[in-house]
């Protein structure tokens, strides 16, 4: 009966978990530029557009090893190697739509990934 008790209790722990769900939070969103992040969102600690460069500006607290971007259909178009814990992309190398950027920490293999839509 204990047992069953457990199962029960994971299984409804488990699909509560797997039904919950999250409003993602815009990191920059201005008229041109929104960047939502796609889970971790505590792993950037500032993210801004920069209008009078039209630079994409983020910052963490750990050191960047590379920037993946990817274009709408999830194809990989760079890979940039950065060794820095801040990173600015001009907008200008996105073009307009729909791109994702994959954040690698040093010495990590976890992708952070961000949305980006570009108008």
């Amino acid at each position: 009966m204990k047992n069953l008790i457990t199962i029960l209790a994971a299984l409804t722990l488990t699909v509560s978990t797997a039904f919950a769900t999250t409003t993602p939070e815009a990191l920059i969103s201005t008229e041109s530029v929104v960047v939502v992040a796609i889970g971790q969102l505590d792993f950037f600690t500032s993210a801004e557009f920069e209008a009078e460069t039209d630079n994409l500006s983020f910052t963490t607290d750990e050191k960047i090893s590379v920037i993946q971007i990817f274009n709408a259909a999830g194809e990989l178009e760079f890979q940039l190697p950065v060794m820095s814990d801040i990173v600015k992309i001009n907008k200008n190398l996105f073009g307009t739509g729909e791109f994702q950027l994959g954040f690698i920490l040093e010495g990590q293999s976890q992708v952070h990934t961000t949305q980006v839509s570009i108008k």
